[in-house]
């Protein structure tokens, strides 16, 4: 029990009534945690202000702890970030104002989760209360109710606020049973929200406070019961407070919610992070204190200084140089010297800092609709110091006389902090602002922001250049954004919270205010570049991401699957060739940056292959030889030309240097344009200002980028204005014109912009014969489902498409439907080949609907199946799925040869042909069925054994199939292989015994191919008799001849002890002894090895020879494995511990999405290799030579393993014990990916 309750408790208050603004004594430290509500406040500082100029006197200290999209049972936070009790204690509360009951409503299920949301509800309020945050005593607390939802940008808004208020009320009765105050806000902003508002909505979104809203809520935010009137201030004073207020939450959220938290509290905070970023915290601190005593001031209406004096605030020690070593600075002329450019390219400078002093570290660029190039700087990167105000901007470069360089520029804004991304909207841009999604307003259309808006809070921000970029409009209307590894998102929209963790892209739709993330953790790591080519296929840092894409409602999900394309992940820009300025054989091709090695720009084919790609470089368009060039974007000009942003900086990496290295460049900056040699610019489109039949008109340009710029210059008019015309467009367009397919989903397109369904335009576009249309439509379906008449119809129609891209993308929109759609679509695509992209697509629906899947017949365990009704989908999985017990298998057999009528052994043809095409898991299954038949014998016809055997795709099957043929006919195939083997798939003895002579024959047989008399070898093992002449034979003749050892080992090992003679050979035994001594480690992984190990051990163990045994075993591979931490840049183990001398094979399990090896180097070597790999940053060889330095100090290292591979080294452990440091060396990495192999 606290002391103020204590106090008003004895002076007979009950808290309802604690009473008449006594809440806040001087001094006291007040907190807001929760949600996006309390959050949001502290940018607006109304709520804040208010509660000053009631307690002028008493000096409080005020901090805001909020984090979007918290409940009070799920707050997610960043790794080694510290929890909610932890901050609250550093900034010792005795006030808490909690925020909560918003986003409960959706994650606790609704009306249906209310018990356990008062549970919860109830736990969080009594830990809180355990705590002395203060250091005395237990806090005070205020609960706070969420606001009711303002109008239909809310879906189901009724609903909603049904739902809102019986989650007030149950926050009211527990409150009232912890004796905690609490204020509804759900009633009087109800009322709020009937209201007219001069300024347009009180909300920006339907659910988040506008300042205004802010303000006409103080008097129940901060009602008297509570806190005192408001004392009268003048407005000047009120002003200046406010300011300071807001100057005070900005430096306690650069504390609080710093960008590059990975680098302070996480992983990646050594070696750097821990010399100066505590000093940069503390300063911070005291900077906020600062702030605190001039906000007392003001509220007393004192005057103040201008600005704040942080003179006597810590002092910032020097900036630190990595070891590592830079680039030269070189002037744009010395640059372009510099550039090895292909003969049939010209590469000349846009614009430098030279000319435009402003051009400082661009990031990322576009081309508006009046053909102007915008670019965002971002001179603040890699984190700005404490009281150091970030500049960073986006400006408007035009090249007025058409000379091919800039010559005019305008701020269109400026104090910006790290714009990561940005793309223009109706009448202004979307930039990124970690941790938020802001839009900057040009209301008056004169090139210069004038509004700010914050659309969405609580990106992650762990890491600087991670935080949400490749900003791109979709066809669909729809904003695309990604963030890459180590950043955790947690963001409130209308439509529900959205949470990530780790890389996710996300898709935003401005007209339904939706965000939504469409990949949750897809391989890829870093993903800068993504491109989207006409057919709306997303290629994303070397992969086709169409198959992650899949919907994962639960937080956190899985690692969606997408193949990787290339296993080149150095990608910063990518953009498919669609330009008639470039030669025709270059169309339809891709155009990479490469920004780490090799630095320039690549030519790469990305031609479609079944439903994804296949991947080949096609060479250098251009490369700087000064590394300090860094190409971070490139996009085709309204001429067809080719631009690429030039980040320019002597220092290439954010990990790999500290982040206050003071070599870092914060004043250089570049566009460079590539233009083909001999060839005519294409005549820019005229764009800006056209009516809707000349902007449609202009989407049946060939180049893709104008028709970006197209659709966007639509989205201004208003629907009246483009509908009639985009119909009339729609009945005009030419069937007979060979990209009519490409037009019709042009028009598709533009109705799903604007929310109008056509069902008629959509199934003809799903009908369409070009499947590339097939395909784009069916990503419509996905979000058009609701609104259709025949949806389950058109989803099956497309899962049963033709085309294997058409049935990949079905099976990723049926995520987005209901589980009455999704589980026949999965039924359908399983029922279908599927390549590896398909396969993939096909994974991650089943994972993602693991929950719908529970009680499919395909998932639940065998007793439950075999308790189920026989249906066409409980058969299916009867035949499909792989370890059934037999007796299910005969009942799936009966059922299907009594439904069609067929004989059992046609029935088992047709199953076993089915499975073997399908590649079902389960075919191992079927063929143990077949080969060791236990009913009544089966007649299994030769002409229908022939047929399956000529459908047959795989070596078992088809032995399988000859394994009964041979028992029909007696007449071995000795021609083929997989007959021959077939002998041992006999379950009779009796029968297989009838081959053993021919066996013989074919495994003596000098002149026979290889393939067959291994194949002999492998029956005989499975030969009944004639054990001696068997054993001389493998034994004696075969076992040495290095060709069939592996198959003679095997063989009699098959064959075991009760067919070896009763005293094995002692020479033989001691020189196979021999051969395995004198086997290299590095191939005792292999099966002539492994399988002549066990067998020698055995024969020896067999003939009482114990310590020969142990001498082979001695020469066994003991076996190591070090493993990767997904997203971390991270190995699992910090420690592998050995023996010395022993013969090792090492595996390394490469779980995460980034290439990684594993080096082992010599006792105290670790700072000399990873210098080595520094230095191969310059060599073009390095990359193929998997970044191992050249030096003595290496002693081993594995294979470049690829993303989910595992590969391995084999090698003799050193006998000298010590730690002999692993380290990855793909550049970059070395630094935090390390370890030690102990030697003992």
């Amino acid at each position: 029990m606290t002391k103020r309750l204590v106090s008003g408790l004895l002076l007979g208050l009950t808290p309802s009534l604690f009473s008449q603004g006594q809440l806040l004594e001087k001094d006291d430290h007040v907190v807001w945690i929760g949600n996006t509500f309390a959050e949001r406040m502290q940018y607006f500082g109304e709520v804040e202000t208010s509660l000053h100029a009631r307690f002028p006197s008493h000096n409080l200290t005020v901090r805001n702890l909020a984090w979007p999209a918290d409940t009070v049972s799920l707050q997610p936070r960043p790794p080694q970030f510290g929890d909610t009790h932890h901050y609250l204690g550093e900034v010792k509360a005795d006030v808490i104002l909690a925020c909560f009951g918003f986003n409960e409503t959706w994650e606790y299920g609704g009306e249906d989760g209310l018990p356990r949301f008062r549970k919860d509800l109830a736990a969080f309020l009594s830990e809180l209360q355990k705590h002395h945050y203060n250091g005395e005593s237990a806090p005070d607390i205020v609960l706070y109710s969420p606001l009711a939802v303002e109008d239909e940008r809310v879906p189901d808004k009724d609903e909603r606020n049904r739902l809102l208020a019986l989650y007030r009320d149950a926050m009211a009765e527990v409150a009232a049973t912890k004796n905690v105050p609490f204020v509804d806000l759900f009633t009087p902003s109800q009322a709020l929200f009937q209201k007219d508002n001069p300024g347009g909505a009180w909300t920006i979104n339907g659910i988040h406070l506008t300042p205004g809203g802010y303000r006409e809520l103080l008097p129940h935010l901060l009602p008297h019961r509570l806190f005192p009137q408001e004392q009268d201030l003048s407005e000047e004073v009120r002003s200046n407070l406010q300011r300071e207020v807001i100057a005070k939450n900005e430096v306690f959220f650069e504390w609080f919610r710093t960008v590059n938290s990975f680098y302070i509290h996480g992983e990646r905070k050594h070696p750097f992070g821990v010399t100066n970023f505590p000093a940069e915290r503390k300063k911070l601190r005291q900077m906020a204190r600062l702030h605190d005593e001039r906000i007392w001031q003001s509220a007393r209406g004192e005057e103040l200084p201008a600005k704040a004096d942080y003179s006597n605030t810590e002092q910032i020690a020097a900036k630190i140089v990595s070891p590592r070593a830079v680039s030269e600075l070189l002037d744009p002329a010395e640059e372009r010297k510099t550039f090895r450019v292909q003969d049939d390219y010209e590469v000349e400078l846009f614009a430098s800092e030279q000319d435009f002093p402003d051009l400082k570290n661009p990031v990322c660029f576009l081309f508006d609709a009046k053909g102007r190039l915008w670019v965002a700087t971002m001179p603040s990167y890699p984190h700005a110091l404490p009281g150091e105000k970030p500049d960073d901007k986006i400006l408007i470069l035009e090249d007025t006389d058409n000379d091919g360089r800039a010559d005019k520029q305008t701020v269109f804004a400026d104090g910006l902090y790290l714009p990561l991304g940005f793309e223009l909207g109706t009448e202004g841009v979307y930039v990124s602002q970690e941790p938020n999604l802001v839009y900057l307003h040009d209301r008056d259309g004169d090139d210069r922001a004038d509004e700010t808006t914050i659309l969405f809070h609580g990106f992650g921000s762990e890491d600087s250049h991670h935080a949400i970029h490749n900003f791109v409009w979709g066809q669909d209307g729809a904003l695309y954004m990604q963030e890459s590894v180590f950043q955790h998102s947690q963001i409130e929209t209308p439509h529900g919270p959205r949470r990530t963790a780790d890389n996710g892209m996300f898709r935003y739709d401005p007209r339904t205010g939706e965000l939504d993330v469409v990949s949750r953790r897809p391989p890829g790591g870093n993903p800068w570049g993504h491109a989207i080519n006409k057919w709306k296929e997303h290629l994303y840092v070397g992969d086709y991401l169409n198959p992650a894409m899949v919907n994962q409602p639960h937080y956190p999900g899985f690692g969606a699957k997408a193949l990787r394309v290339t296993e080149d992940t150095r990608f910063c820009g990518q953009e498919f060739i669609s330009s008639r300025h470039f030669p025709e054989e270059l169309q339809g091709k891709v155009f990479s940056n490469i920004y780490k090695n090799y630095h320039g720009v690549l030519l790469e084919d990305w031609k479609e292959e079944g439903s994804g790609f296949d991947h080949k470089n096609l060479g250098e368009v251009m490369e700087a030889r000064n590394q300090s060039f860094i190409p971070v974007d490139l996009k085709f000009a309204p001429d067809g030309s080719l631009y690429v942003v030039d980040w320019y900086n002597p220092v290439l990496g954010h990990m790999q240097y500290s982040l206050r290295d003071e070599r870092r460049d914060y004043d250089h900056g570049r566009i460079w344009r590539i233009t083909a040699k001999g060839r005519d610019l294409v005549e820019p489109a005229k764009i800006a200002g056209q009516d809707a039949p000349a902007l449609l008109a202009l989407l049946k340009t060939y180049e893709n980028r104008t028709r970006y710029r197209v659709r966007r210059e639509l989205w201004k008019l208003s629907d009246e204005t483009l509908q009639p015309a985009l119909t009339a467009w729609v009945q005009a367009l030419d069937p007979q014109r060979e990209d009519f397919a490409l037009h019709q989903m042009e028009a598709l397109w533009l109705h799903q912009q604007r929310g109008w369904v056509n069902e008629e335009l959509l199934q003809a576009c799903l009908t369409s014969p070009v499947h590339q249309a097939r395909s784009a439509a069916t990503q419509v379906l996905a979000r058009w489902w609701p609104d259709l008449s025949q949806a389950k119809e058109l989803f099956l129609q497309q899962a049963r498409d033709s085309h294997p891209k058409v049935r990949l993308e079905a099976v990723v929109a049926a995520t987005w439907a209901s589980p009455e759609i999704a589980v026949p679509v999965l039924e359908a695509i399983g029922d279908q080949p599927r390549d590896k992209h398909l396969e993939a697509a096909y994974q991650n629906a089943v994972q993602a609907l693991e929950p719908v899947l529970a009680d499919h017949p395909m998932m639940v365990e065998p007793a439950r199946l075999a308790k189920m009704a026989l249906t066409p989908t409980v058969q299916q999985a009867l035949v499909r799925r792989a370890g059934l017990p037999a007796e299910l298998r005969h009942k799936a057999l009966t059922y299907q040869a009594e439904k069609t009528q067929a004989p059992l052994a046609d029935t088992l043809l047709a199953i076993i042909t089915e499975v073997d095409t399908r590649q079902s898991d389960s075919l191992p299954d079927w063929l143990q069925l077949l080969n060791h038949w236990t009913g009544d014998p089966l007649e299994l016809p030769l002409p229908a054994l022939d047929d399956a055997l000529a459908q047959a795709q795989s070596a078992q099957t088809r032995e399988a199939l000859h394994a009964q043929r041979l028992q029909q006919t007696r007449q071995l195939l000795t021609e083929e292989a997989e007959a021959v083997r077939s002998v041992a798939r006999i379950a009779s003895p009796r029968v297989r015994s009838a081959f053993t002579q021919e066996l013989l024959a074919l495994a003596k047989d000098k002149d026979l191919a290889p393939t067959l008399r291994q194949a002999a070898i492998h029956s005989l093992g499975a030969a009944p008799g004639y054990q001696e002449e068997i054993f001389t034979l493998l034994a004696h003749e075969l076992w040495p001849q290095e060709a069939y050892t592996a198959a003679a080992a095997q063989a009699l090992l098959t064959r075991g002890a009760d067919n070896w003679p009763t005293e094995s050979p002692a020479k033989l035994l001691q020189a196979r002894l021999q051969t395995l001594r004198e086997t290299p480690v590095a191939h005792r992984g292999e099966p002539a090895f492994v399988l002549s190990n066990q067998l020698l051990q055995a024969l020896a163990r067999d003939d009482g020879q114990d310590a020969l045994a142990a001498a082979a075993a001695d020469l066994s591979l003991r076996l190591a494995t070090i493993s990767t931490v997904p997203d971390q840049l991270k190995f699992a183990e910090e420690t592998v511990t050995v023996e010395a001398g022993v013969p090792l094979e090492l595996r390394f399990h490469n779980i995460d999405g980034l290439q990684h090896n594993v080096v082992i180097g010599t006792p105290g070597s670790l700072e000399k290799i990873g210098n080595g790999v520094d230095t191969l940053l310059a060599d073009p060889t390095a990359m193929s030579r998997d970044w191992i330095p050249d030096m003595e100090e290496v002693l081993f290292h594995t294979p470049m393993a690829d993303g989910e591979e595992t590969v391995v080294v084999r090698f003799r452990v050193p006998s000298e014990p010590g730690r002999y440091p692993y380290l990855c060396t793909v550049p970059g990495h070395w630094r935090v990916m390390k370890g030690y192999l102990v030697v003992k």
